[in-house]
């Protein structure tokens, strides 16, 4: 199962005026969604795979073979109430299939949409015959595509992603269906399993906070020592916190720790980790910290 995780690469939060923010997420989790005549894929999850498709095509088993895909970034870093000035979902073209005619990427009349999943789903449960609802509400429109390995980048989905802020206890991320599933026809992407990092899903945001936001959050650094260190980091805060907590990311962005850092001073204990260069993500309800990154020996 993929964890939520933010790359060291892809991860940027930065303020302008102290009201507009930009942040760049990796995708958090996703899984394709099957159904095949005469075979059992319904029922069969496939949320370790390594592409997301909308595809229809003849069944190997006669009848006929459809895919739809699921993925969802993690928003909850960004208030309720937030502006969406700009948000650009970034989809690479999956050209490694082994089977006619699909080994070449994109191919027939594939155009698809891009929804707002509307009920919770598990990357490593979700099935065909358990796949979430969804709402047309301000869905995007992927135009067919121009070539067989065409990436599909900067896609605006910004007010899908604004009501997907508006309402976080109905919005599960994004699910993507062809717009007439007749075969054949296919639109296929790189998921969060695809071997080249650059490749999987990401997600660019910029938004402004609400008013009542501006007047308590401040962007703030922390002490971070010692650097190098072989056991102990020591992390000491302005302030304690309610809730605050890190995430330790390696060079690939993989999450390899997390933790609470609610006083305000903290001991995490790092010797389990591998000996390289490590990025500290913090996130505060009341305040905007930047990275920070050490080395462990």
């Amino acid at each position: 199962m993929k964890k939520i995780t933010l790359t060291t690469a892809l991860f940027c939060l930065t303020a302008r005026a102290w009201s507009q923010l930009n942040v760049t997420l990796p995708v958090a989790f996703d899984s394709p969604i099957v159904y095949h005549d005469n075979y059992p894929s319904a029922n069969q999850n496939y949320g370790s795979t390594n592409f997301l498709a909308a595809f229809e095509t003849p069944g190997t088993q006669g009848g006929v073979n459809t895919n739809r895909a699921l993925l969802a970034f993690d928003l909850s870093q960004i208030p309720v109430g937030s502006t969406v000035v700009s948000a650009k979902l970034n989809l690479y073209a999956y050209t490694d299939f082994t089977l006619a005619p699909l080994q070449d990427g994109h191919y027939g009349q594939n155009e698809s949409t891009l929804s707002r999943i509307t009920s919770n789903w598990t990357e490593n449960l979700v099935t065909w015959n358990t796949q979430p609802t969804f709402s047309t509400l301000h869905q995007t429109t992927l135009n067919q595509s121009a070539a067989p390995d065409q990436n599909y980048l900067n896609i605006n989905v910004t007010d899908l992603v604004q009501d997907m802020i508006d309402n976080p206890n109905s919005s599960f991320g994004f699910r993507l269906a062809l717009v007439n599933e007749v075969a054949t026809a296919s639109l296929s992407f790189c998921s969060s399993e695809f071997a080249i990092t650059a490749r999987r899903p990401s997600l660019v945001i910029e938004y402004q906070l609400q008013d009542a936001s501006l007047q308590t959050l401040s962007y703030q650094t922390y002490g971070l020592y010692p650097n190098p260190t072989e056991n102990l980091l020591f992390l000491n805060f302005s302030q304690a916190a309610n809730k605050r907590t890190i995430e330790i990311y390696d060079t690939q962005g993989k999450m390899v720790l997390k933790a609470a850092a609610n006083d305000k001073n903290t001991t995490v204990d790092v010797r389990a980790l591998n000996a390289g260069i490590y990025t500290i993500v913090t996130q505060d309800e009341m305040e905007l910290f930047q990275t920070e990154k050490f080395q462990k020996f």
